[in-house]
């Protein structure tokens, strides 16, 4: 794990510099990408930045079903790094049916085969041999670029891609921030982690790489929303204050008033004597922070697996739920 997750540098030069992937068939009044895990998770981050863009609904869909108002006008990603995700393939099968526009993002298997034998309208190979989760760097480019091929976003993304290069090459390196340290302090907390809306496909990335690298507890929540319901849930935090942490992710690029709220939340933090870090984004372009922070969280869950001596890569009780499905397919 620790070999894909360092070669993030170079794997996402070569995304930014790959050229976009030639759609026709719009205009399209809706993106909807069909994945789960880290298949999915290339998507969020697309999806944040393109809201800034994008004229049409964006819905990323983790599930068997479509809805009702996919039709022949919306643009699909099957996004399967192994190609045989079984709620991707069946949505997939029921977007095509219904003559949708539909692009897959895979390594291999079944996803691929329809691919290359053009039954999908584009097909975005991955590099095989890894972890799905390791492969997101991939995965955010191919959407990237499959979305600016369907001339839904314009090709800036690349430019500040381009800045994460730079951070990457100097002292705000993420492995400059005590991430270690903070992994062997966190070993035996659940963590909570928490960002504004610009950036919750951070915590959400955290909380899976935590969940899988680590095979450890955590979960995420949004502002401004969190602060309506779960900031309640401070009120009482003994004895699990004792091993709670929270971690707050943000950036630059975010509402005034939300900054006011996570200004607020340290304040009751520290009232409540909860362990807790705040981790800021360098300043940069809003694509170049989230890649910042993600490659953040990444090398923390890491790290964490080495705290516990656990191995980051295998995910037996997922193999053991597959093997299960098989059974009684």
């Amino acid at each position: 794990m620790w070999e894909w997750v360092r070669n993030l540098q170079a794997e996402w030069q070569a995304g930014i510099e790959s050229p976009p992937i030639p759609l026709t068939g719009g205009p399209y009044k809706a993106v909807v990408v069909l994945g789960m895990g880290g298949s999915a998770f290339g998507a969020e981050v697309v999806r944040a930045w393109s809201r800034a863009y994008l004229t049409v609904p964006w819905e990323i869909i983790r599930d068997y079903r479509l809805p009702a108002w996919v039709d022949a006008g919306v643009l699909v990603i099957a996004a399967s790094y192994s190609g045989m995700t079984e709620e991707t393939l069946e949505a997939t099968e029921e977007a095509l049916k219904r003559r949708a526009t539909v692009v897959g993002v895979a390594s291999g298997g079944t996803l691929r085969s329809w691919g290359e034998s053009g039954r999908l309208k584009a097909f975005v190979p991955l590099p095989a041999g890894r972890s799905p989760r390791a492969a997101v760097p991939f995965s955010i480019a191919a959407h990237f670029r499959v979305l600016e091929g369907a001339g839904l976003i314009p090709p800036s993304w690349r430019e500040e891609g381009k800045a994460l290069l730079a951070l990457l090459a100097s002292d705000s390196h993420p492995d400059n921030v005590g991430l270690k340290a903070l992994s062997e302090q966190w070993a035996n907390h659940l963590i909570a982690l928490y960002a504004p809306t610009e950036y919750e496909p951070i915590a959400l990335r955290a909380r899976q790489q935590i969940q899988e690298n680590a095979k450890h507890m955590a979960w995420h929540h949004a502002l401004p929303e969190m602060n309506h319901n779960e900031i309640v849930g401070w009120e009482y935090p003994s004895p699990l204050g004792e091993k709670m942490a929270i971690w707050l992710l943000e950036g630059h690029h975010i509402h005034p008033r939300t900054r006011l709220r996570l200004d607020f939340m340290e304040e009751v933090i520290r009232e409540r004597q909860l362990s807790y870090v705040r981790l800021r984004a360098p300043y940069a372009p809003y694509l170049a922070e989230l890649m910042w922070l993600l490659h953040a969280v990444d090398i923390f869950s890491i790290y964490l697996a080495e705290a516990h001596g656990v191995n980051p890569t295998p995910v037996p009780v997922i193999d053991r739920l597959k093997a299960h499905l098989a059974q009684n397919s």
